[in-house]
């Protein structure tokens, strides 16, 4: 079975600074409903974008576009047909941190004669009193 091939849009190179001709781009759509959008040129070919639909493929060729001519200028574009919008792969959720291993922050509490705050008392056990007052006798 032949694969069905289409244009999807064009990117320009600049090699040397000098302005090179558009280079169209391709979309193939594998049987297995993969896309992959690449340049038809030898010395383009091998930047090649690949996703589940034709922008995810765009997006993906757009990153690898850009990995593979990092120098500022040394393309412009890629200029996609209508209807086409790049997709650019969501960024990886940080990792949840881990409660520390010794328990969390020690709690603090306010000491009410001096107004800074002091580590509390464990649970279950008097507070002591404020320093620089006399503890009341009865």
């Amino acid at each position: 079975m032949t694969q069905k091939v289409e244009f999807v849009g064009t990117v320009q190179f600049w090699p040397n600074g000098a302005r090179g001709n558009p280079v169209a781009l391709y979309m193939e759509k594998l049987e297995n409903g993969e896309c992959r959008i690449s340049a038809r040129l030898p010395e383009w070919r091998h930047i090649v974008g690949v996703g589940a639909t034709v922008n995810k493929a765009a997006g993906n060729y757009e990153l690898n576009l850009k990995a593979a001519a990092p120098a500022d200028g040394a393309y412009e574009g890629p200029y996609w047909n209508s209807g086409i919008k790049a997709e650019k792969p969501a960024l990886p959720k940080p990792a949840a941190a881990a409660p520390p291993v010794g328990g969390g922050p020690s709690p603090v509490a306010l000491d009410g004669a001096t107004g800074t705050r002091a580590p509390a008392a464990p649970t279950g056990t008097p507070s002591p009193p404020p320093q620089g007052t006399t503890p009341a006798s009865s």
